[in-house]
C-alpha cells in the first residue's frame, strides 16, 4: 500500500518470499531505508533488473516515475537454439515471412542472426519481438551462454530425422540460464519423418516447456501453429504490460531505429538529453536496464575501460566479431592461440575500424580468452587448445583429492576457470581438458571428464590448503552464474583398502555433513564395507583446505547477529578483507543493521562472496583478535 511510504523511521526491510509483483510509489520516500531483501518476488514494478541493483536504483527509478509519467513497452526477446542444420534459421525468417525461401547449406548461421519481427496486440499497440537464431556448432555452445537471457520465450527446434537431437543438452542449458523461461519444443518433421520422443516425462522433468508443435517447413505445416502460440506466450511473460518512465521508452524506441551497430558514451547521452532526461546518472541507469534485459551492451563497472566509453546497440554486431576469432582457420591451427596482427587481419572489415582494442577487451570480459604473461600482445582461446594433454610427470602418491559431480555439466565451465586462474598456469602444461596450477611449491591438476559430468582435482605440495581454497573459490563463484545447478564435492574414503586403490570410494560432502550435524558418527565404505568414522574423514580433508565449506550450513540469522554487534572498526575491518564491490554496502552513519543487511544480501547473491567466506573471515580474522 502506499500507506507503507509513511514508515519514515524503517531502516531495513526483509520481504524475501513474498510473491510480490510491484512496490509502491511511496518506498522513494522511505529515506532512511539502508537494507532490503526482495530475494523471491516476481516484480514487474520496479522491474527485477531495477530491483536488483538495490535501494538507491529503486528510488531513482520511482522518482522519474514520479517526474515524467509512464508508458507501457511491448518488447521481448524470442531465442531459437538447436542443434545445427535443425532448420532454426528457416523458422526465424517465416515467422515474419511464410513464403520465405529455404537456406541454403551454405548458409549456416555462424555465431547469432538477430533480426525484428512486430505485429499487433489487443490495444492496437505494436509488438516488437527480437528474434535471436542461434548457430548449433559445437564449437559456440560455451559462448552462448553470455545471450541466453531471462524473461524471455525459447523455442527448441529438432530435426526428428536425427537420432540424437541433444534433447537433454539444450532442455538443461535454457533451464540453467534463462531462469526457467518458457520454452516450446519445435519437431521439425523434415521429409515427414516422425520420431517418438518421451514428452510426458521431458515435460514432468523441465517445467518450463509449455507446448510440442510438430512441423515441416517444406510445405509450411505446423506454422502458423507456431506462430500463434508464440504471440500467445511471449505476451505472458512477466514483465509484459509493465509500465516504465516515460522517457525510457521514448529513448529505447529512438535506439532501435538507430540503424548503428555502437555509438559513443556521449553520443548516447546527447540522446538521452533530446529525450528530457534531466541528470546523466538517469540515463546510465536506463542504458543498465536495456544491458540487463539483452537490448544493447554497456558495461558500467569500470568507467575509465573502454567498453564504458561505448553503447553497443546491435549485440548481434559484437557476437558475430567474437565469433570470427573462434572459428578463424589460423587460431584454430594455432590451437587457440592469436597475436593483435591476427586480430588485425581477422577484424579488417570497415565496421570493426577502430573497434579492435574495444572487441579484444570484450573477449576478455566474457572470458573467452586470456593474455600470455610473457608474450606481449599474444592471447590464448581456451576451448580451441590442444586435446591431447602435454607430457608432464605426476608420482606423488600423497595428493588430495577433490571431484566435482555434476547433475548437468554446462559447456565452458573448464575453459572459464582457466582463464580466470591463468595466472597459475604451470605452462606450458594446459589443453582444452585440463590444467596444471603451481602455486608456492604446490602444484594442482584440474582435468574436465564431460562424458561423465565431473571435474577431478589432485594437489601434492607443501601448501595445498591454500591451493585448493583458491581453486574451489573460483569453481563455486563460475557455478553461482548458474540457476539451479547441482554440483556435488566428493573427497575419497580413507580406510585402507580405499588407500590403496586408484579408484577408492568416494563420500558426498554434503552427506557427510548432514551425519556430523546428525550426530551419526560413523559411514559404510561401498569397498570394504568397513564403517568408517565420519569426523575423520572430514578432518582428513580438512587439513588440507582449512575446513572451508566443510562446516554445516551457516546459519544466516545467527551470522546476521553476529555481525551486528561487532563494534565499526571491526565489521570495517571484515568489510576491507571481503571488498564488496563500491557502494554496495552503505557507509556510516547508516545503522549497523542495515550495513549488515546489505553485505548478506550481496553475499548471497550470483555475483557474492558466499555466507561460508564471510563466516571463514568473522573465525580466522575478526573473532581471533578479540
Amino acid at each position: 500500500p502506499e500507506s507503507f511510504g509513511s514508515l519514515s523511521n524503517l531502516t531495513s526491510l526483509d520481504l524475501r518470499g513474498n510473491q510480490l509483483t510491484s512496490l509502491p510509489e511511496s518506498f522513494g520516500s522511505l529515506s532512511n531505508l539502508t537494507g532490503l531483501d526482495l530475494l523471491n518476488n516476481p516484480l514487474e514494478d520496479p522491474p527485477i533488473e531495477v530491483a536488483s541493483r538495490g535501494i538507491k536504483a529503486i528510488r531513482e527509478y520511482f522518482r522519474q516515475k514520479q517526474e515524467v509519467g509512464e508508458d507501457t513497452l511491448y518488447e521481448a526477446k524470442l531465442l531459437i537454439v538447436g542443434e545445427g542444420e535443425a532448420g532454426k534459421t528457416t523458422l526465424a525468417r517465416r515467422i515474419d515471412n511464410p513464403n520465405c525461401p529455404l537456406p541454403t547449406l551454405d548458409e549456416s548461421t555462424e555465431g547469432i542472426d538477430v533480426k525484428e519481427w512486430h505485429f499487433k496486440v489487443d490495444n492496437n499497440k505494436d509488438f516488437r519481438v527480437n528474434i535471436w537464431d542461434f548457430g548449433g556448432q559445437e564449437i559456440l555452445h560455451a559462448t552462448h551462454q553470455f545471450f541466453l537471457t531471462k524473461r524471455s520465450l525459447y523455442l527448441f527446434v529438432i530435426d526428428t530425422r536425427k537420432e540424437s537431437p541433444n534433447l537433454s543438452y539444450w532442455l538443461h542449458i535454457v533451464e540453467l540460464l534463462s531462469d526457467n523461461s518458457p520454452l516450446l519444443l519445435i519437431k521439425n518433421e523434415k521429409n515427414n519423418y516422425t520420431v517418438n520422443i518421451p514428452e510426458a516425462q521431458i515435460k514432468g522433468r523441465f517445467e518450463n516447456i509449455r507446448e510440442t508443435i510438430s512441423c515441416n517447413f517444406a510445405d509450411n505445416r505446423g506454422l502458423e501453429d507456431i506462430v500463434t502460440a508464440i504471440k500467445y506466450r511471449i505476451q505472458k511473460l512477466p514483465h509484459i504490460g509493465s509500465t516504465l518512465p516515460k522517457t525510457w521508452i521514448r529513448v529505447r524506441e529512438e535506439l532501435e531505429k538507430d540503424e548503428r551497430d555502437y555509438i559513443a558514451i556521449e553520443e548516447y547521452l546527447k540522446i538521452c538529453d533530446t529525450n528530457e532526461f534531466k541528470q546523466n546518472k538517469d540515463a546510465l541507469q536506463l542504458s543498465q536496464y536495456l544491458h540487463d534485459i539483452g537490448v544493447i551492451l554497456h558495461f558500467q563497472e569500470d568507467p575509465l575501460s573502454s567498453l564504458y566509453k561505448i553503447v553497443i546497440l546491435k549485440p548481434e554486431w559484437a557476437t558475430q566479431a567474437v565469433y570470427k576469432v573462434i572459428r578463424s582457420e589460423t587460431v584454430k591451427q594455432n590451437l587457440g592461440k592469436f597475436t593483435g596482427q591476427d586480430l588485425s587481419d581477422i577484424w579488417q572489415a570497415r565496421e570493426y575500424a577502430g573497434m579492435r582494442g574495444e572487441l579484444l577487451d570484450l573477449m576478455i570480459k566474457f572470458k573467452l580468452c586470456y593474455q600470455l604473461p610473457n608474450e606481449p600482445n599474444t592471447y590464448i582461446a581456451p576451448q580451441l587448445l590442444d586435446i591431447k594433454p602435454p607430457e608432464y610427470g605426476w608420482n606423488d602418491p600423497n595428493n588430495l583429492i577433490l571431484r566435482y559431480c555434476y547433475d548437468f555439466m554446462p559447456k565452458g565451465i573448464l575453459s572459464r576457470f582457466i582463464v580466470e586462474l591463468h595466472h597459475l598456469i604451470d605452462e606450458p602444461k594446459v589443453w582444452r581438458t585440463g590444467v596444471v596450477l603451481k602455486k608456492e611449491n604446490t602444484c594442482a591438476e584440474v582435468v574436465e571428464t564431460y562424458d561423465q559430468k565431473e571435474i577431478k582435482i589432485q594437489l601434492y605440495g607443501v601448501n595445498k590448503r591454500d591451493l585448493l581454497t583458491t581453486i574451489t573459490d573460483k569453481f563455486d563463484e563460475i557455478h553461482r552464474k548458474y540457476n539451479r545447478l547441482i554440483v556435488d564435492k566428493l573427497i575419497p574414503c580413507n580406510c585402507p583398502k580405499c588407500l590403496n586403490q586408484q579408484t577408492p570410494h568416494f563420500y558426498r560432502l554434503e552427506i557427510l555433513k548432514q551425519f556430523r550435524s546428525d550426530h551419526e558418527e560413523a559411514i559404510q565404505c561401498q569397498k570394504s564395507y568397513e564403517m568408517i568414522n565420519v569426523r575423520g574423514l572430514i578432518d582428513d580433508f580438512e587439513s588440507g583446505i582449512g575446513g572451508r565449506n566443510l562446516v554445516p550450513s551457516i546459519d544466516r540469522g545467527k551470522l546476521m547477529k553476529t555481525l551486528t554487534r561487532l563494534v565499526e572498526a571491526q565489521f570495517d575491518e571484515l568489510q576491507f578483507i571481503i571488498d564488496p564491490p563500491a557502494g554496495i554496502v552503505p557507509p556510516p552513519p547508516a545503522a549497523q543493521s542495515a550495513r549488515v543487511f546489505a553485505l548478506l544480501k550481496w553475499a548471497e547473491s550470483p555475483d557474492g562472496c558466499g555466507l561460508e567466506k564471510i563466516q571463514k573471515v568473522l573465525d580466522d580474522e575478526i573473532l581471533n583478535d578479540r
